[in-house]
């Protein structure tokens, strides 16, 4: 027990530099996903970009037999559908808002509600600490959120609704990856979710009539690469080597990507308010990334 103990402590700074990485670069998807958005349909982007990066990462799979490939997709399968209605939910809320900024703090509730979809749905133990940072974290939303100059937009209720099934989601998938493995859970999330968002746009959408310019091609390259990838390889990876409310914390890092990407790249400025929030927010996640906790959620 304690020789267990010890190798999941060895490999806790690997899992977290992982989870941070996945942060910043699921920072940069949303730069990525905005400008593709400009000439493709949002959900043949995103079905698209499941299925192709979710094939790629399969690549790397080790599956022996398609009875392997049946039983992980049976045991990933609920996490699958919750994750293509959340991304649904998301892509629509990032095709209309009109500050990706705050839209990527409201989704990154998800993240933080992961342990408590683990805690009500499994059981998982979840510790005071745990607790209190993510208690941190939500202040700094409410921060950015309840600023000056802050509005309601019919768009942030798509991404309070993509936040709750992403939580659901990961708590479903880290449940079941670990009989699968990361890589191959990764690939199957991706184009299980990847297929039924591709069923919903036949239905729903109309097919571009004009072939997207060259750099709409690059944006999506990049999006399929960079942000789906190796996103989630790298996060499904940590996931598997720490606590579901550990990785939660340290994904916090995303909308404060978002924020100073958006900044730069965008020209959307930071309020007092949201400088505020992002401080809060990294405060929560410094402070439970450096102070150990006890609890295995």
């Amino acid at each position: 027990m304690s020789s267990d103990h010890s190798a999941q402590r060895s490999s806790q700074p690997i899992a977290d530099l992982q989870i941070a990485t996945a942060a910043f670069v699921a920072g940069a998807g949303w730069l990525f996903s905005i400008h593709a958005l400009a000439e493709l349909p949002p959900l043949l982007f995103l079905g698209s970009r499941f299925v192709i990066a979710g094939l790629l990462i399969g690549l790397m799979a080790k599956f022996t037999t398609f009875a392997d490939i049946a039983k992980a997709v049976r045991l990933l399968l609920p996490g699958a559908f919750a994750f293509a209605v959340a991304m649904m939910a998301w892509i629509f809320g990032l095709k209309h808002t009109t500050n990706p900024g705050v839209a990527a703090f409201i989704s990154s509730t998800g993240n933080l509600l992961v342990p408590v979809f683990g805690l009500l749905l499994f059981g998982w133990p979840v510790g005071k600490r745990l607790w209190i940072s993510i208690a941190v974290a939500l202040a700094g939303m409410a921060l950015l959120f309840l600023g000056p100059g802050a509005r309601v937009e019919a768009a942030h209720i798509y991404f309070a609704v993509s936040a709750l099934l992403w939580a659901a989601s990961i708590a479903l998938v880290k449940r079941n990856s670990m009989e699968v493995g990361a890589v191959a859970a990764a690939a199957i999330q991706l184009v299980v979710s990847g297929v039924v968002i591709l069923a919903v746009s036949l239905l729903a959408e109309d097919m571009p009539t004009a072939v997207p310019s060259v750099e709409v091609w690059g944006w999506y390259l990049a999006s399929i690469l960079i942000s789906t990838c190796l996103r989630f390889v790298l996060q499904f990876r940590g996931q598997q080597m720490i606590s579901a409310a550990r990785a939660s914390v340290i994904m916090c890092c995303e909308p404060v990507w978002v924020l100073l990407f958006t900044l730069a790249f965008l020209g959307t400025p930071l309020s007092l308010s949201q400088i505020l929030g992002c401080a809060v927010i990294l405060l929560a996640m410094v402070c439970q990334v450096t102070l150990p906790s006890k609890s295995p959620a």
